[in-house]
């Protein structure tokens, strides 16, 4: 929670630009060390790709119906102790929950102990953030750095933000390479290399069906990740009715990057078709009520992709007080992107109390 005393003046003032779980753990960790946070989001919620969707439409009868679709991250299993820590207070706050899902993975049944966000997957975010600023609907376009070291924010739709005395970056890293272009270039092209992998996916709500599985990983198709999305704890499907997320591999997902989304729903559907149970000859294929597709451009780091920067999961210059933060830094997946902004974080509270170093020359950002 932000200080509100009468101290607050006296705060280091940081930007951070991103509330997905890296930027969000970031930020939690700066306010435990006295800082005052603002950050920046360029979508209307908290959460990056830790996202759901709610969808809406009218059935036969015209009534409303509406389900939410957890179509990005959707699960994770904790590692280290210093996360392990952070989930139990939040399983405590009532925002993770146990799940024993039963997998379906090359034709194996397993039962996987996972963790869930409840009762949405941004509300992990919203835990660590409380109640620090949030400037929504603010796509930042570039940071500037005046002659005596301070930062300004400029962002659509709003006037230029600042001045800050420190900056963290946590988006993915071709949109974070933009922002600190002409501040730090050798970051900068580091962070172009860094690739990413994308992700069509389909959500969908169909006639209930008998499909054993809360999850499959297909061996083979389009398909990398089918998920019943109504059994995941604290959500909800219509009576009848059988909510999905289907995740595209990466292969097909860019064999299939730029297509119309309505060719794109229509492959995906006839795929998710192939998982589902029949009952025999001419047995009728359930009906579908709603579907809609996401292309997620930056998905997750390419697991053969080496880190080229940032050996210590983050990138954090002093002189200039920039930092970036990711799970493209660390490796992949949410316990990654959650150690990068808490690290980012230690990294840039431990400055606070030194001197200043010198203003390096200032650069105006391209």
């Amino acid at each position: 929670m932000q200080r509100n005393d009468s101290n607050q003046q006296d705060l280091v003032r940081v930007a951070v630009i991103g509330t997905g779980i890296s930027g969000s753990a970031c930020a939690a960790g700066l306010v435990q060390g006295d800082a005052q946070v603002t950050l920046f989001e360029k979508s209307r919620n908290v959460g990056g790709r830790m996202a759901t969707r709610r969808a809406r439409w009218q059935d036969t009868t015209g009534a409303e119906q509406s389900v939410c679709f957890d179509h990005g991250a959707q699960s994770f299993t904790p590692v280290q102790p210093r996360f392990k820590a952070m989930v139990k207070r939040a399983v405590s706050a009532g925002c993770v929950t146990p799940w024993n899902p039963l997998v379906h993975a090359e034709r194996l049944e397993t039962t996987a102990p996972v963790l869930v966000v409840s009762p949405t997957m941004p509300a992990l975010c919203s835990h660590l953030l409380g109640d620090l600023t949030v400037h929504f609907n603010c796509t930042v376009r570039r940071l500037q750095r005046a002659a005596d070291g301070g930062w300004f924010v400029a962002a659509d739709g709003m006037p230029l933000a600042g001045p800050f005395d420190q900056v963290a970056v946590a988006m993915p890293p071709a949109q974070a390479a933009v922002l600190v272009a002409g501040h730090h270039d050798d970051w900068a092209d580091a962070l172009m290399a860094r690739r990413m992998e994308p992700c069509w996916t389909l959500m969908a709500v169909t006639d209930d069906v008998d499909w054993p599985w809360d999850m499959a990983e297909p061996s083979s198709g389009p398909l990398a990740r089918v998920l019943r999305s109504d059994r995941v704890p604290g959500r909800t499907a219509p009576r009848g009715m059988a909510v999905w997320t289907a995740h595209a591999t990466p292969e097909w997902t860019q064999a299939h990057l730029e297509d119309d989304p309505s060719v794109v729903s229509a492959l995906l559907q006839d795929a998710l078709r192939t998982q589902l149970p029949t009952v025999g000859p001419g047995a009728v294929a359930p009906r579908w009520h709603h579907a809609v597709v996401h292309r997620w451009r930056y998905a997750r780091p390419e697991l053969s992709g080496e880190v080229s920067v940032g050996s210590d999961g983050y990138l954090w210059d002093e002189s200039l007080a920039l930092g970036v933060c990711g799970e493209h830094l660390v490796g992949t997946g949410i316990e990654a992107a959650w150690q990068s902004g808490d690290e980012l974080a230690d990294a840039m509270a431990a400055s606070f109390e030194r001197p200043k170093p010198p203003v390096r020359a200032v650069v105006t950002a391209r």
